[in-house]
């Protein structure tokens, strides 16, 4: 059943009933959802109140910060060593960016003093930190710091952690080796790109081919540039379709990214580096307008 079949389905469902809060809603969609066997009745049964993740997620969920912050807390209280709560109370209590950074650099050096004790931050360790279950949250948090590094325009420091988060997980679960490589790409540091574009086995996504035609062009390079853009569009049937709407403004599909992930090699994929590192493109909208005019004239 298509999307809009199924709201239409929906709507018939609704009618007559008398629908006054979001709980009422959710609870009218879940049944919706069973009768169409799109989920089972075993997947609709009432959360226990006595996981700290239940609280995480409603925090998550908040419409408000205040109520962020008291689920985060509830949280907290459940289990006052989770570092995924005292990140979120972090979040949510913060006061300004840099306090925030404050926080997550205190919880960091707090976490991996206590790892240090347990014996993870031995060889044997280091390089499989996702992999283990007791140090995801340590990386999540470090992802977090990143990304709030690259907010601040922080970005030399934000290479510098980058760089330990992928020795500490080799197999990179979280994506961060995208970030380094847009990182790089802003700085114009082409030896440190082209390194990370080889110990990744020259990785034809968008988020490494992109911020590379990006970095040899603003580096005066236009032929290399055109090069990793050719590859782009060989390995990416919807290159040309993303660099006309990012050019004649069109970006409505901008608005449809998936939430739940994204479709390797297709327009989605270019979607999501282009929403996730602003801070590269808005500083080389000439590049935009010399590579799709480069686009509509080459040959496979």
């Amino acid at each position: 059943m298509k999307n809009n079949d199924l709201l239409k389905e929906f709507d018939k469902f609704l009618n007559g009933k008398e629908i006054t809060t979001d709980e009422e809603f959710d609870k009218a969609f879940n049944e919706f959802i069973i009768s169409k066997g799109l989920m089972s009745p075993e997947d609709n049964e009432e959360p226990d109140e006595e996981d700290v993740y239940y609280y995480l997620d409603l925090a998550q969920s908040a419409t408000s910060k205040k109520n962020a912050l008291k689920y985060a807390k509830k949280a907290l209280e459940l289990e006052p060593d989770n570092l995924d709560a005292e990140a979120m109370v972090a979040e949510c209590s913060a006061t300004s960016f840099e306090a925030l950074i404050e926080k997550y650099e205190a919880l960091l050096e707090k976490e991996k003093n206590k790892l240090t004790k347990q014996g993870y931050f031995k060889a044997d360790s280091i390089g499989d930190f996702w992999l283990i279950f007791e140090t995801r949250p340590y990386m999540r948090l470090y992802d977090s710091y990143v990304h709030l590094l690259i907010d601040c325009g922080k970005m030399k420091t934000a290479v510098k952690h980058c760089v330990e988060m992928l020795r500490l997980c080799e197999n990179d679960n979280l994506g961060i080796r995208h970030s380094l490589m847009n990182l790089y790409a802003y700085l114009e540091d082409d030896e440190s790109a082209i390194e990370l574009f080889k110990k990744y086995e020259n990785e034809y996504s968008a988020m490494f081919l992109l911020p590379l035609s990006i970095l040899y062009y603003k580096l005066g390079d236009l032929k290399k540039s055109a090069k990793y853009l050719k590859k782009l569009k060989n390995t990416n049937e919807d290159t040309l379709e993303f660099f006309k709407g990012i050019n004649k403004g069109q970006m409505d599909f901008l608005e449809n990214e998936n939430p739940y992930g994204y479709r390797p090699f297709t327009i989605e994929e270019l979607m999501l580096e282009f929403a996730e590192n602003p801070f590269l493109f808005v500083t080389t909208k000439t590049y935009f307008e010399w590579a799709y005019k480069k686009l509509k004239n080459m040959k496979s």
